[in-house]
């Protein structure tokens, strides 16, 4: 059986194109940022109920009765207002949703500032607000939409809150009759003076509003930053775990879980020059069985020898390289690194003979030919995006074929060069030479051994 250039194929077909797997895993990714978004608007809602709840009863303290009955009635119906959001989460409504929801604190809390009294005795100021903790409201109303994970979301609240403070300060300014400001001081002015303008009825402070729009500002930009860095490594962290699983779901069906291991970040073993040893074997008058067989009775029963001989090869460390018809090919130490991989290959060579000598496959006695050479291979993924194979170039690769084929001239199951043989002499008995061999493709006779 020929294998061309002695091209081995880990996956018979495609792992993936980088671009495939990029949507993929971005969708993948997408759809872990939008679970989270869910769970953080979810959060922010019920943050929002609590925190009204707690200033509702806060207001019970701050107001005179019946007002303060009033206000915190009013405070808990807003409160409670805010859980119908919770329906939108998981339908196509909820993007819009959480632009209302927070456009809606946004506004509430600047009508807070606009319209509602400091006091339920006489009429205060209303421009007195600023001198209170109410402006700070929008930054709770900031902080909540951070929870959504959308930078979009975190500078339309932003934007909203800012909105809200301008219109809240127009909105006292036009109720005025006269506007006092930073520019009315003197320079250097005395306490008094500072006093007397500052804590004056009619003081607004434009400069300390347009500061607090500019920090909001500032805030709001620092918060989206802050968001996209965190979309940013949720992504990277999910696409690197899907490119894990990916790995693990498809290479795991074809090599041992420590190669998996090996393979660099782009999917791929990394290329590598080595001594190796190689080892294929096939299945001696395989056609003529085949014939007698139905096709699924074939598949059926190399399924069970391919089983049998990959744990052969896998407790001596070997990696199966690659099933083609009725034939296999192992390599050790490569591309896992083994030390003593010539002994491994003839101990599972021994290994595989002695199985077929004993076991029935559906039914059926096998004799198998083992070719097992030593020298150096190049391995490593070639290929298109759209199909990678893992690959073993060399004479070496060639020369295992060669021997295996050679078993049918000489009357053996097994044989070996001489490189593996001096590497193996004088811990497995039962090797003899059998002299040297004209093989196909080589100049210059081979040194052959084989197992009794």
């Amino acid at each position: 059986m020929s294998v061309g250039n002695a091209l081995m194929k880990v996956l018979p077909g495609s792992i993936g194109t980088r671009a495939a797997n990029g949507r993929r895993i971005s969708t993948t990714g997408e759809r872990a940022l939008a679970e989270a978004q869910g769970k953080g608007f979810r959060l922010a809602i019920f943050g929002r109920t609590v925190a009204l709840a707690i200033l509702a009863f806060a207001f019970l303290a701050g107001y005179h009765f019946p007002i303060n009955v009033e206000v915190c009635l009013f405070t808990l119906v807003l409160a409670l207002a805010g859980l119908v959001a919770l329906r939108t989460i998981g339908t196509k409504r909820e993007k819009v949703s959480r632009f209302i929801f927070f456009s809606t604190d946004a506004a509430l809390v600047s009508a807070i500032l606009a319209i509602a009294p400091l006091s339920s005795g006489d009429d205060i100021p209303q421009n007195l607000v600023f001198f209170t903790t109410r402006v700070q409201f929008f930054y709770i109303v900031i902080a909540a939409s951070i929870l959504t994970l959308s930078p979009a979301l975190v500078v339309w609240t932003g934007a909203c809150c800012v909105l809200g403070l301008t219109l809240s300060t127009l909105w006292i300014a036009a109720g005025m009759e006269s506007i006092l400001s930073f520019r009315d001081l003197p320079i250097a002015p005395s306490a008094d003076v500072f006093n007397r303008i500052v804590l004056n009825p009619d003081f607004l402070g434009i400069e300390s509003r347009v500061e607090e729009a500019l920090i909001l500002s500032a805030v709001t930009g620092i918060a989206a930053i802050a968001v996209y860095g965190v979309r940013s490594v949720v992504l990277a962290r999910v696409s690197e775990e899907e490119r894990r699983q990916h790995i693990q779901r498809v290479f795991g069906k074809y090599v041992p879980a420590t190669v998996i291991s090996e393979l660099e970040t782009d999917g791929q073993l990394a290329p590598q020059s080595r001594e190796a040893t190689l080892l294929f074997a096939d299945v001696e008058g395989f056609t003529s069985i085949s014939e007698k067989l139905k096709p699924h009775e074939v598949v059926q029963l190399l399924n069970e020898l391919f089983a049998a001989i990959s744990d052969k090869i896998a407790r001596q460390g070997g990696l199966v390289v690659n099933y083609f018809g009725d034939a296999v090919i192992a390599a050790f130490n490569a591309p896992l690194p083994l030390e003593r991989h010539q002994l491994g290959a003839v101990v599972a060579a021994r290994d595989i003979l002695d199985a077929l000598r004993t076991t029935e496959f559906y039914g059926h006695r096998l004799r198998m030919r083992i070719g097992i050479a030593s020298g150096p291979v190049a391995a490593g993924t070639v290929g298109s995006e759209e199909k990678l194979s893992f690959t073993l170039y060399g004479d070496t690769v060639n020369l295992s074929q060669r021997l295996e084929a050679l078993n049918k001239e000489l009357g053996t199951n097994c044989l070996m060069c001489g490189a593996t043989y001096d590497a193996v002499r004088h811990e497995v008995p039962g090797i003899r030479s059998l002299g040297t061999c004209n093989v196909r493709n080589k100049e210059r006779e081979v040194e052959v051994y084989t197992i009794d």
